[in-house]
């Protein structure tokens, strides 16, 4: 899957920055030096939204006309006539204009950690059109470089990239005879090098292959140019070397207003801290700058040590950047083939592989929960989910804890009897959506087939046996925008066809707000924030259309018109 849910990936930035450094500086502040100053409250409207349609995701008043903030706050939702009384000569009226007004929209799983990799060349299946563009991509650069230059390039997917050309270690050193090449699997699982690379790094025929990684070889023991997991990844990133603190933040900043601009008040990271405290010191820093979205998320646990030698507790920060969760995982990519599933793939006696014992993810969830943590474990094949929910089982027998909200993070081939486990177990899942829409095809005919494609993202099962879902990007994965989320879910319209997969699993529209809004708030530990109702903190978006009155294939093409953060306007088209 992603770079941040890799077993090992935890070390990789560590070139650019170490833990020591950071704590040394001081690098890492206290939550109090970074609070944003608290705004007075009155029960006069400062803001007044009116002239429009307002979806509140309250289930006691669904729909309303008007809505009236002030300190940042909501302090009244209703009909117009209703609110009228609010309005003083000193209040600011936000004309809708026959716009909708919604809660902000959540993102509650992405990943900053991929700014690091922003400049490198994009040859997902989203900028080529096919292999052959992939490849001649590779020659261009190749042919600009000075020779020893490292060519790096990222987002590559062969599982939906049309064409039959194999990327192996010959292909790689007839593109470039005079550099080392980096070519990235954007499931973060998988990467490619040529002849110049291994040269570069060391790594020879008798290498051995690093723990939980692998130099692949061929039936001769040769090397193949493939690498396997991120701890196969470290000495390679380590040559490439990643981008200094004060670039990476420049990059985030960047992300946060795109975010904004489609529609978000809200991100979730599900792996920061890659570095250690060192990441917290960098996402510190554009924080101080008062982004446009609140941003909140998971340490990752192969750093519990470091966490526990900053002293950091659940809940550490403020409602606009605040640490909730820590994160493990159980599995890869299904489009990898690394996922682990109960049955073997498609074509194939591989299951994939677990990244970590039974045993052994159990003591980090065991370790986080009895800290008081929330957890968040990756698992996208069938059998590592069987692994999760027996790892959750055991903590939670053990030590009992009301409103957890633990996690299982993309939760991909989800079976019925599964979802009946986790509602038992209080834990919901959050999808990525986007499975169903770039790889539901590549899924059903060529990885899992279609009994198990079927089980891919089942959101209206998981509603059914009384989960919690919420929809993510996993960005870099897909592309950040919560709209084409709702549409994918509601939908379930493959991209490669046009066919539906699995239209019972199709939800409403409205069920798939609240997955972006307030199950995704509720999810996210931001119950502050979701719905638009009085008390609630006044983040909000309003579209051109109402997205419960449109084709839902034209759901991603609603004009995002603003945001609002903490009753302030903070993107405007």
């Amino acid at each position: 899957m992603c770079v941040a849910c890799n077993p090992g990936i935890v070390r990789i930035l560590e070139f650019t920055t170490s833990r020591r450094a950071a704590l040394k500086t001081g690098a890492l502040l206290s939550a109090s030096a970074w609070l944003l100053p608290a705004r007075a409250q009155s029960r006069n409207a400062e803001v007044l939204f009116r002239n429009g349609t307002v979806l509140t995701m309250d289930p006691a008043t669904p729909r309303a006309q008007s809505v009236a903030i002030s300190g940042g706050k909501i302090i009244a939702v209703g009909s117009e006539s209703e609110l009228e009384g609010l309005h003083t000569s000193q209040t600011k009226v936000v004309d809708l204009a026959g716009g909708t007004l919604l809660p902000g929209l959540i993102d509650p799983h992405m990943h900053s950690v991929f700014v690091a990799f922003e400049t490198w060349l994009d040859v997902s299946p989203f900028a080529m059109k096919n292999m052959d563009e992939v490849v001649e991509a590779l020659k261009i650069a190749a042919a600009k470089a000075m020779p020893g230059d490292w060519i790096k390039a990222w987002q590559f997917d062969a599982s939906i990239t049309p064409g039959k050309t194999k990327i192996d270690l010959a292909l790689l050193d007839g593109i470039a005879p005079s550099n080392p090449l980096f070519l990235f699997e954007s499931n973060g699982h998988i990467a490619h090098v040529n002849t110049k690379a291994l040269a570069a790094v060391g790594i020879t025929r008798g290498t051995p292959d690093p723990p939980q990684g692998r130099f692949d070889r061929d039936a001769n023991g040769d090397l193949t140019g493939r690498l396997d997991e991120s701890p196969a990844f470290l000495p390679f990133i380590g040559k490439i070397g990643m981008p200094a603190a004060d670039e990476t933040a420049a990059a985030i900043g960047r992300l946060f207003q795109k975010a904004a601009s489609r529609g978000c008040t809200s991100l979730f990271d599900c792996g920061i801290g890659v570095r250690g405290p060192a990441d917290l010191a960098v996402i510190q820093s554009v924080m101080q700058k008062n982004p446009p979205v609140r941003f909140g998320g998971t340490l990752v646990s192969t750093q519990m040590k470091a966490w526990q030698d900053a002293g950091l507790k659940p809940g550490f920060g403020n409602d606009r950047f605040r640490i909730a969760a820590i994160k493990a995982w159980s599995d890869g990519s299904n489009q990898g083939r690394s996922g682990y599933q109960r049955q073997p793939y498609l074509n194939s006696d591989s299951r994939g592989a677990l990244n970590y014992t039974l045993e052994q993810l159990t003591d980090a969830i065991r370790v986080a929960h009895n800290d008081g943590w929330q957890v968040c474990v990756h698992a996208n094949g069938d059998a590592a989910i069987d692994t999760t929910l027996d790892a959750y089982e055991a903590v939670l027998k053990a030590n009992p804890r009301d409103d957890h909200r633990h996690r299982i993070e993309h939760c991909s081939v989800l079976h019925d009897d599964q979802i009946v486990r986790m509602k038992a177990l209080g834990l919901s899942p959050s999808f990525l959506i986007g499975h169903v829409r770039y790889w539901g095809r590549a899924f059903r005919d060529n990885i899992l087939g279609p009994e198990r494609a079927n089980r891919l993202d089942p959101c209206a099962s998981a509603l059914k046996g009384g989960l919690r879902p919420t929809l993510h990007s996993d960005w870099n994965v897909t592309e950040i925008g919560p709209l084409r989320l709702v549409e994918n879910a509601v939908t379930r319209t493959m991209r490669d066809g046009g066919e539906v997969l699995n239209p019972a699993e199709k939800v409403s529209v409205e069920a798939a707000l609240r997955m972006v809004t307030a199950d995704a708030a509720w999810q996210c530990r931001q119950d502050f924030t979701g719905t638009i109702v009085a008390g609630k903190a006044a983040d909000l978006v309003i579209l051109d259309k109402d997205p419960t009155k449109v084709d839902p294939s034209t759901i991603p093409d609603i004009p995002v018109r603003e945001t609002w953060l903490d009753g302030e306007r903070r993107f405007q088209a």
